[in-house]
């Protein structure tokens, strides 16, 4: 009997309750689930209808029963930043959907950098942020040092011959890793990678990590790893795209890419040569492209320079899960100092010449293994030229002849071998990556130990587990282990973690020891021209750090927009920090400081919806050495900076006004007084400022931009000694920053042929 009144309870509430419909929502691009994604349903009653919102792991239920779905079901799931998708339901069987990107808004990017696999940037364990090429487009840059200027925690440096160099989190760019897809970028000058020949042709995102990668990546990866990601997948119509660029103070830029799919596959092709004719203060606003006077006016501040480059991408698809790939570049770059006339009678002047020529090759194989496996794998081999010539030009019949022991020829190579193997499924509580890394670098010139080649090898491996106790949280120990040919290198670890405080807010926490030993540049390096007197030091001792890193970000998504916001510190201490001192005229060499620290902090907020893209930070950088200690000074020098940046999109009309906005403050450095004592110096402050608008033509194939950079006039900037004097002695001193306010023109014209399946 009991049985009996069981089975007819169980059918009347199986009759009066519906079944419920398993829907899950992923993001098509990069598979990951997507959060409280909404699906609204309407079946044939009209009390048959209404909306669930999926979990935090993008998953929901709809209570349909069999009687429902039979006459079909209609449902509709879309969410802020994503296409929305329409479907029908005529079975009672889980579902899985994935969305669309959508194009008018800027969501999280997928990230490879230090990742088990890919995935967005507000699901990496480690604190990251992606420039994409949306906001290289709005900002209208046209190198890696145009893109990082604007950005917190980071500052740029000047040499009209050297170049653009960075700082980050404080520390020098010798303690940044510059990356191009995953690769390490040789031709550090002076302990710097020169920004502006990184060229942004063909770059579909940039991804930076604020903090130590030194686990993953080794030296120089202490203040952060910067990756550059080309652009590989050609689509499935063929495409050709070509950008001009000017500005009248003699600044012509001109780039074409161009891609196509055949088969399994994809070749991408891209070009460019880069102008600029140099400049002087006063110079006219419309550059005379003429030939410049043999008098005084023949010499300018910023020398003229001229680069070509090209880089061409193949892929080939194996299979469904298996990727080989081959990226080749190169780059020649041709910078002219023209001297001034030389007394008594101004008759004759020194003039040089600098060509630096890249050739990058590179491999890569990735596969997917099933089961949350993947392996990455790369070969490359980097080469790095740098000529000098230097001749003597008399400027009555214009004729030249050498300076003898003044040419030089400086060749660098990095070959590069690098494996990971890791396992990261979906419901695996545990994950782990294994990864080989060998490094090979050769240094042979006249300037650098007296000729000799030179080398440098480091030879790791590098292991780390990934655990999640709960399904909110991550712990990622890491621990590397490396043979430096030159020095000892210790036993490197790591501890990354990820708290899913609440739906909106994330906590990020890292430590790690760093390793650098000193490149080839620094130990054996010797540069002079009438410019420069840069000495190596052979003596130099490895820099060894602990960092400390602390995040606690904020991200929740509304009906009209995404709004962003996070606070973030961290701590470095560096121990027999290496940096470049000013030694009086001109000369330069490198030393270790002893102990270094950093200790700062930020705070940004973003808004983001279909017309506006707004958002703002402040930070503050405090720089500490034992330097300051010992001449009783305050232990850390703080340096604040305050960015702003602002778009509006007219998107239906094609229009767009873009404002981006930087304050940097006083920043220490340090230099040798007239008692051969080092002491700290100072550079001043200055606020850098952009603007333009830009219009969509031609069925939106041709993009039209004006605006102008610099509007704040920013020229050379005052640099003194720690006791107020100028720089160098009596009178005032300055260092180069940019070449003034000017405006810009940018065309860029985009043209896509059909797919295949469309013209059928």
């Amino acid at each position: 009997m009991k049985r009996c009144l069981l089975f007819l309870a169980t059918c009347i509430l199986g009759r009066m309750l519906p079944a419920q419909v398993g829907i899950t929502v992923l993001d098509a691009a990069s598979q990951e689930t997507v959060p409280y994604a909404h699906v609204t349903w309407n079946g044939a009653g009209a009390a048959n209808k209404g909306v669930a919102v999926a979990d935090p792991n993008g998953r929901c239920s709809l209570p349909l029963g069999q009687a429902e779905v039979a006459t079909g079901v209609a449902i509709r799931i879309d969410f802020i930043g994503y296409e929305p998708m329409l479907d029908t339901l005529w079975s009672l069987s889980p579902r899985i959907y994935r969305l669309k990107r959508s194009q008018a808004f800027n969501l999280d990017e997928l990230v490879v950098t230090g990742q088990y696999r890919p995935t967005t940037a507000d699901k990496a364990v480690q604190r990251m942020h992606v420039i994409n090429a949306e906001k290289i487009q709005r900002m209208a840059a046209q190198n890696l040092g145009d893109v990082l200027g604007q950005e917190l925690n980071m500052r740029l440096a000047q040499d009209n011959v050297l170049g653009t160099s960075l700082s980050m989190r404080g520390l020098g760019g010798e303690n940044v890793k510059i990356l191009v897809d995953g690769v390490p970028v040789i031709g550090r000058q002076d302990g710097n990678l020169d920004l502006a020949q990184l060229d942004l042709t063909g770059i579909d995102r940039v991804e930076i990590i604020e903090g130590p990668l030194s686990v993953n990546y080794g030296t120089n990866a202490l203040a952060g790893t910067i990756n550059l990601i080309t652009r590989k997948n050609a689509g499935p119509a063929t495409s050709l795209k070509a950008i001009a660029y000017a500005e009248p103070m003699g600044r012509l830029n001109l780039s074409v890419a161009a891609g196509k799919r055949f088969g399994r596959n994809d070749v991408l092709l891209s070009l460019g040569r880069n102008y600029f004719g140099g400049w002087r203060p006063g110079q006219d606003d419309l550059y005379d492209f003429t030939p410049h006077l043999a008098d005084s006016t023949r010499y300018q501040s910023w020398k003229p320079r001229e680069q070509y480059s090209g880089r061409l991408n193949y892929r080939y698809a194996l299979s469904e899960r298996w990727n080989l790939n081959y990226k080749g570049e190169l780059m020649h770059d041709r910078i002219i100092d023209r001297g001034r006339p030389r007394k008594p009678y101004n008759e004759s002047a020194f003039d040089s010449e600098f060509i630096t020529r890249r050739l990058d090759n590179a491999v890569f194989a990735t596969g997917d293994l099933g089961r949350g496996r993947r392996f990455n794998g790369l070969v490359a081999h980097d080469r790095y030229v740098r000529t000098r010539y230097m001749w003597l030009r008399d400027l009555t019949t214009l004729e030249s002849r050498s300076v003898p022991g003044e040419d030089d020829d400086s060749n660098f190579t990095l070959t590069n071998v690098r494996a990971t193997f890791s396992s990261d499924a979906d419901s695996a509580r545990f994950g782990y990556e294994a990864g080989l890394d060998l490094n090979r670098e050769t240094a042979v010139g006249q300037r650098i130990a007296d000729g000799s080649e030179q080398a440098i090898g480091d030879y790791a491996v590098f292991l780390s587990g990934q655990w999640r106790p709960t399904t909110d949280l991550v712990v990622r120990p890491g621990i590397r282990y490396a043979h430096n040919t030159l020095y000892r290198a210790p036993v490197v670890p790591s501890l990354d973690m990820r708290l899913q405080l609440r739906p909106t807010l994330t906590l990020r926490a890292s430590y790690a020891q760093g390793f650098r030993s000193p490149s080839l540049k620094e130990l054996y390096l010797y540069f002079v021209d009438i410019n420069h007197d840069i000495h190596g030091n052979p003596d130099l001792l490895a820099e060894t750090s602990n960092n400390y890193s602390l995040s606690l970000a904020y991200r929740k998504a509304g009906d009209t927009g995404i709004l962003r916001g996070e606070v973030a510190g961290f701590h470095d201490r560096v121990r027999n920090l290496i940096t470049m001192v000013d030694e009086g005229n001109l000369l330069y060499s490198y030393i270790n400081i002893g102990e270094f620290r950093t200790l700062g902090g930020s705070v940004d907020l973003g808004w983001e919806s279909g017309h506006w893209t707004v958002g703002g930070g402040v930070a503050i950088t405090g720089r500490y050495d034992t330097l300051g200690i010992r001449n009783g000074g305050d232990a850390y020098n703080y340096a604040p900076q305050v960015n702003v940046q602002a778009t509006r999109h007219w998107r239906k009309q094609g229009w767009s006004i873009n404002v981006f906005g930087k304050y940097q403050g006083e920043q220490q450095s340090y230099a040798y007084n007239a008692n051969d004592s080092l002491i700290r110096g100072r550079i001043a402050s200055y606020l850098m400022l952009d603007a333009s608008v830009s219009k969509q033509v031609w069925k939106q194939r041709l993009t039209v931009q004006v605006g102008c950079k610099n509007m704040a006039n920013v020229t050379n900037l005052e640099a003194t000694l720690g006791n107020g004097s100028a720089h160098g002695g009596s009178g005032g001193a300055s260092v180069p920053l940019a070449t003034g306010r000017s405006v810009f023109l940018r065309l860029a014209f985009d043209l896509k042929g059909k797919p295949k399946e469309e013209r059928r």
